[in-house]
């Protein structure tokens, strides 16, 4: 965590970025993609074939 801080103030004082809040709802949203990912790769891992199914 502190290196990613780091770099996020390196940014903003080498190059004038302004940081800017993406909320709470980004960062649940890009976890749930990243879980989904995992269990997906995990599953071909373990000889299962992963069909998506359309959300109800």
């Amino acid at each position: 965590m502190a290196a990613k801080l780091a770099r996020l103030v390196y940014c903003m004082l080498r190059h004038g970025i302004k940081y800017v809040d993406k909320g709470m709802e980004f960062y649940q949203a890009k976890h749930g993609r990243l879980q989904i990912q995992h269990l997906k790769w995990k599953a071909e891992q373990l000889g299962f074939r992963v069909i998506e199914a359309p959300a109800a």
